[in-house]
């Protein structure tokens, strides 16, 4: 059974870093996935899929604290929704200021210090992945529920 989650948050990564990818043509977010490694490429799948764990685990910690451990009613599922927006909006906001604060204190040339070019081009970024993270986790969790009702 383990399996099966670990296959739906797996293609939850794979669709919100493939529909995230076309931001990566502007070059004040390519900047920031120079660490880890030297690889553009390793360092995007590293950091993407770190904050992807990290948002599951926070729904997970919503929903938790929603509904607890029983049944979910409808007041609940409109409670847990509204608790998966703001985390898909906080959660990457946080992750790119800790960026911005580690890439400016290695002396890095980050988004934010190249002005207000660079500041729109990181609040669009924000703004759109919250945009991909919010409608996959919407469309999966559609396609979970009418896959388990009864036949």
């Amino acid at each position: 059974m383990a399996f099966a989650e670990l296959g739906i948050i797996a293609g939850f990564a794979a669709v919100v870093l493939l529909f995230w990818s076309p931001l990566l043509a502007v070059k004040r977010l390519r900047d920031l996935f120079r660490w880890p490694t030297r690889w553009f490429v390793a360092n995007y799948l590293l950091l993407g899929s770190g904050l992807i764990v990290g948002q599951c685990l926070s729904y997970l910690a919503v929903a938790l604290l929603v509904a607890g451990t029983g049944p979910i009613t409808g007041g609940d599922a409109a409670g847990i929704v509204v608790g998966v927006l703001a985390v898909n909006v906080f959660l990457p906001s946080i992750g790119v200021f800790a960026a911005l604060r580690f890439s400016s204190a290695n002396g890095d040339r980050t988004a934010e210090a190249a002005g207000r070019s660079g500041r729109i081009a990181l609040a669009f970024g924000i703004v759109w992945y919250a945009v991909v993270a919010s409608g996959t986790f919407v469309l999966g969790s559609l396609a979970i529920m009418f896959a388990n009702l009864p036949t």
